[in-house]
C-alpha cells in the first residue's frame, strides 16, 4: 500500500504566507494613498473657497462709493493672514470660518486637511494700482 500524505509542505505553506502578505501590503499601501489624496483633494477645494470668498470682498470693498484703492488699503491694514480671513468671514459659512481659525496662525491659514499634508494657505500682497496685480490665496508645503 502507497499511502499519500495529502497535507501542505511547510515549503507551500511558507509560499502561501508570503502571497498573502504581499497582497495585504498592496492593499494597505493603495488605501493609505488613498486617503492622503483625498485631502490633498479637500484642501484645494478649501483653497478655492477662500479665493471665491477674497474675490466676493474685492468686488463689495471696491463697489459703490469706494474705489479699488479703498479695497487695496483695507486689505494692506489687514496684516496677518488672521486678520485677512477675519475681512472674508461673512462671504464664508460660520462653521468653515471657526474651522479655518481654528488651525490657523497669524501668517498661515489651516485645516485639518492641510496639518496633515503639511500644507497651509497664504493670502498674497497686493501690489500698486500701476502693478495690475490682484490678491490671490495660494497653497503652499
Amino acid at each position: 500500500m502507497n499511502h499519500r500524505n495529502n497535507a501542505f509542505t511547510l515549503v507551500e505553506l511558507l509560499l502561501v504566507i508570503a502571497i498573502i502578505g504581499i497582497m495585504s501590503a498592496l492593499i494597505v499601501s493603495s488605501v493609505t494613498n488613498a486617503a492622503q489624496d483625498s485631502r490633498i483633494v479637500v484642501a484645494r477645494q478649501q483653497q478655492v473657497t477662500l479665493q471665491d470668498a477674497l474675490n466676493a470682498w474685492v468686488a463689495r470693498a471696491s463697489s459703490g462709493t469706494n474705489t479699488i484703492a479703498t479695497a487695496r488699503s483695507l486689505y494692506a491694514g489687514a496684516g496677518t493672514a488672521t486678520a485677512k480671513l477675519a475681512l472674508l468671514s461673512p462671504y464664508l459659512h460660520p462653521e468653515t470660518y471657526s474651522h479655518f481659525t481654528t488651525y490657523s496662525t497669524s501668517s498661515q491659514v489651516r485645516s485639518e486637511a492641510m496639518v496633515k499634508n503639511g500644507t497651509y494657505l497664504q493670502f498674497s500682497t497686493w501690489g500698486t494700482a500701476s502693478s495690475n496685480s490682484y490678491p490671490s490665496v495660494q497653497m503652499l508645503p
